[in-house]
């Protein structure tokens, strides 16, 4: 007897299909995580041309790339952008010192006056690991920190040896391990933040990578369709940016010592919400596995079993296989819209491209959020209208599947949007919070894992490309690093897929999310209290900062962060 909805089924797929027939043909999901990777180098070049704050408004410095063209003169002037020039107040060369750290970054404080470096003890009075080199941005001896390979010492090994563990872990898991890269960076390399933070930037590139390349070619445990869920990565992601844009406010005017409390609170309670989750999913694993065993000893006929599974279902109809493949055609347009989004996005401490503060400042703050509430309204009309095609087209979901009503694609966002705004206001990476945020939606633990780690990508590749361009990264550690992010990445991902298909478990995958989620709290928290604790001591303000910095005329008290180009000799 002929099913008299098959007609009305058709139509349904007819439809579906002309409505998405040229996004089906855009990209595989493969090169869609190369295009993601282009558009965050693009996006990052974009930025540093415009000197603008990171994807997720970490601060960007210039005062490295200076050029000191005299060395004679007692006082410099600072030319910016715009070719105007200040005094710099932050002892310069040939200004009186009292200890080492008075100088500006590069200089040695010799019989109380900040001068030039001649040998490599001077240069470790404040960093064992400085030497004095020949700088060719300034043209002059700069204490700099030293090569990878000259010498190659045992703390050089032992952050090597963290390094991969944690990218081991870390990748996996969805999340970059910057909590755990960073702190280990300033404390066992003596790298400055200055140098530590790009260069965990440049491992994390290197894991997000590895981890993609691998999770691109997955298959979801229990339905024939990819690993990742581009539907909510192309729902989700966009709102994660918008939150950004909110928390980078919050971070310029915030003291340090609320940041790193809130920090630290938001951390614990992730941490603890994710162990919940482990815990939760180690006991549902446990519990199948005795019900199949208690039916196997009754002598029952069990259905087919369900376990995680990387291979492809040959017989699933084509007609609801091409709306499943359709479903991550539409990222492309997507990240093209977040791209000019983030470029958009910025302007902290007004180093964008106009004064901040002023009413150019301001709209280019709310440009993107139409553009980001259009699009989301636009995914969120796709993903509503195909979840409404595969009810009637008796769709069977599988275990973890998002249902995206009209009220979870209103609501859900808006969880994202939090966890944006904690990335921008905490200087945490985003995957950080949006992992576990896609595990309490219902997520399976590897299905979840693999979509965050697929948005890490975007922002790891334009952060690591802009500090690149600013010369915040030194090319050698970078690619050392990089490369063993890509081996820690390979490893890490090999090791949970024999295990995943071994034992037919994933609750360790959560596990593992909670135990990088709990070291990056500690370290994070020390770190930041550390800190706190310094600027304290060094008379720094400790409360409400302004959003915009004044702008010092003339000879004051104090000193004065120099964070533009270039450093010119006083002209008669």
């Amino acid at each position: 007897m002929s099913n008299p909805n098959a007609e009305v089924n058709l139509d349904v797929v007819d439809r579906e299909r002309k409505r998405r027939s040229m996004l089906d043909k855009t990209v595989t999901p493969l090169t869609a995580m190369l295009l993601v990777a282009l558009l965050g180098l693009v996006d990052g070049s974009m930025r540093a041309y415009m000197r603008l704050p990171t994807i997720l408004g970490e601060e960007v410095t210039y005062e490295e790339a200076g050029t000191l063209s005299s060395l004679h003169d007692s006082e410099m002037l600072m030319t910016d952008r715009h070719g105007a020039g200040r005094s710099l107040l932050s002892a310069p060369l040939g200004k009186a010192c009292v200890h080492p750290w008075s100088c500006q970054t590069g200089l040695v404080c010799r019989a109380g006056t900040c001068a030039i470096c001649s040998n490599d003890a001077e240069c470790q009075q404040t960093n064992s690991k400085n030497q004095c080199q020949n700088s060719s941005v300034a043209g002059v001896p700069m204490c700099k920190h030293k090569p990878l390979f000259h010498p190659f010492d045992h703390s050089d090994v032992l952050i090597c040896l963290i390094t991969l563990v944690t990218i081991m872990l870390a990748a996996p898991a969805g999340v970059g391990g910057g909590g755990i890269l960073v702190p280990m960076y300033l404390s066992i390399g003596k790298f400055s933040p200055h140098y530590g933070i790009p260069l965990s930037k440049a491992t994390i590139f290197g894991g997000a990578v590895t981890n993609n390349y691998y999770n691109v070619q997955r298959r979801h445990p229990y339905a024939n369709r990819p690993l990742v869920d581009y539907n909510t990565c192309m729902m989700l992601e966009p709102v994660l940016l918008l939150g950004t844009i909110i928390g980078v406010f919050f971070n310029a005017v915030s003291p340090g010592w609320l940041i790193t409390i809130l920090l630290v609170l938001s951390l614990t309670y992730t941490t603890y919400r994710t162990s919940v989750k482990a815990l939760e999913t180690y006991n549902k694993e446990e519990k199948a596995v005795k019900e199949e065993e208690t039916k196997h000893l009754l002598g029952s006929k069990a259905g087919p079993e369900q376990h995680p599974s990387f291979m492809l279902d040959a017989n699933i109809p084509e007609d609801l296989r091409e709306i499943y493949e359709a479903e991550s055609r539409v990222l492309t347009i997507s990240w093209i819209i977040i791209a000019v989004c983030s470029i958009l996005k910025g302007g902290e401490g007004g180093q964008g491209i106009v004064a901040c503060g002023s009413l150019g400042y301001w709209l280019l703050v709310a440009a993107p959020l139409p553009m980001v509430l259009g699009l989301v309204m636009y995914c969120g009309d796709i993903l509503v209208r195909g979840y409404e095609d595969k009810l009637r087209l008796g769709y069977e979901f599988a275990e973890g599947d998002i249902h995206w009503t009209r009220k979870n694609a209103s609501v859900y966002p808006l969880y994202c949007i939090s966890a944006g705004f904690a990335a921008g206001a905490l200087g945490i990476a985003a995957g950080t919070i949006l992992g576990p945020i896609l595990l309490e939606l219902g997520m399976l633990p590897l299905v979840g894992t693999a979509s965050s780690g697929f948005m890490v990508i975007f922002t790891a590749s334009s952060t690591t490309f802009q500090f690149l361009i600013m010369g915040q990264l030194q090319i050698d550690y970078a690619l050392f690093f990089c490369g063993i992010g890509l081996l820690g990445g390979a490893i890490g991902n090999t090791v949970v897929s024999f295990f995943v298909k071994k034992y037919k478990k994933t609750w360790f995958v959560v596990a593992i999310l909670s135990a990088v989620l709990a070291a990056s709290t500690v370290l994070m928290g020390y770190a930041g209290f550390e800190r706190a604790e310094l600027s304290y001591d060094h008379g720094k303000n400790m409360g409400i900062r302004r959003l915009c910095p004044l702008v010092l005329k003339g000879k004051q008290q104090g000193q004065l962060k120099v964070k533009t180009a270039m450093i010119h000799p006083k002209k008669a």
